[in-house]
């Protein structure tokens, strides 16, 4: 009985067992692993892709996803690095703020009023962003020597670095969001069955577009702490943000179909994503096997998610 409730509990946890056995076997083989300075490096890497990861959760909880915030990314780091450096930070904000909010716009609009696939509508919006990103800087980086902005970006508060706090501020607000509000409700109810939901007289085209917007918010924000971090713009900032965040929504359980999922479970998706990245890193494994690696990984999970939603539809069906 208990080895049944022992495998159970494994077998609902198992991105969080998968992350303790990563944690445990490179903490036992590399002594640069446990260091205080190697935890802090990891929170820093998972931070800024981890606040766009949890706009994603919402999008694929709708039953949709975005391509297109990778190169909005490198967008904003370019309007938010050029325009702090020719007018101040808070026109740089607004302005990126604004151009986001109308990208997310756009999306949604496709997506939910021209009925066209999320696939087609965003990655055609992310082949516009960065042509608009190259032109733009002649496709060369922009740096901004504001010393402000970069100690604020590289900064701590508490011992703990300023942009986590963003991403803990983030995750909290997805939490709350997502589990005790009218709209969270809404945007499971659309992810579950569109059709189910349109005729419980729940309004589909707003969520459907209100999730897109939740993503270039989002993705806003992160790429203005990148910009801060940094001190730079550049149009290849994010080239793997969509991979990297749609792999850890994945990893951490929310279904692709839609209806099913959290922001806790981005977390520990996000957590073995920096874990490994960090792994592959301190063994110097090379960046283009880094890849290889992780497409590997994240065609696994979507597999064994595939093959784990079946058994349960049929074991409800018997």
């Amino acid at each position: 009985m208990k080895t049944g409730v022992v495998a159970r509990l494994m077998k609902e946890n198992v991105v969080i067992v998968a992350l303790l056995l990563m944690v445990l076997i490179m903490a036992a083989i590399s002594p640069s692993f446990r260091t205080l300075e190697n935890l802090n490096n990891i929170m820093m890497q998972i931070a800024i892709y981890g606040i766009v990861a949890f706009g994603m959760t919402f999008a694929i909880i709708c039953g949709e996803f975005d391509l297109s915030c990778g190169a909005l990314m490198g967008v904003v780091t370019i309007l938010f690095t050029d325009i702090s450096k020719k007018s101040g930070v808070v026109p740089a904000v607004l302005a990126c703020f604004a151009f986001c909010l109308a990208v997310g716009l756009v999306n949604g609009f496709l997506v939910a009023k021209i009925k066209m696939s999320a696939f087609v509508a965003t990655l055609a919006t992310s082949i516009a962003l960065k042509g608009f990103a190259l032109n733009y800087t002649s496709g060369k980086p922009i740096n901004n020597v504001n010393e402000k902005i970069n100690s604020f970006g590289n900064g701590s508060f508490l011992g703990i670095p300023v942009i986590v706090w963003f991403f803990i501020g983030v995750l909290l607000i997805s939490l709350y969001v997502l589990r005790y509000t009218k709209f969270g409700r809404g945007i499971y109810a659309t992810g579950g069955s569109m059709e189910v939901a349109r005729m419980a007289g729940i309004n589909v085209t707003f969520y459907k577009i209100s999730i897109f917007v939740i993503l270039g918010v989002t993705t806003s924000v992160a790429g203005m702490l990148m910009a801060a971090r940094l001190s730079a713009g550049n149009a290849l900032y994010g080239n793997d943000l969509s991979m990297t965040v749609v792999a850890a929504v994945v990893i951490g359980g929310t279904l692709l179909t839609g209806g099913k999922g959290n922001a806790l479970k981005t977390l520990w998706g996000m957590l073995v994503m920096g874990v490994l990245f960090n792994t592959l890193m301190i063994l110097g494994v090379q960046a283009n096997w880094q890849n290889v690696i992780r497409g590997v990984i994240l065609i696994a999970v979507i597999v064994a998610g595939a093959v784990f939603s079946k058994k349960n539809t049929r074991a409800r069906v018997l």
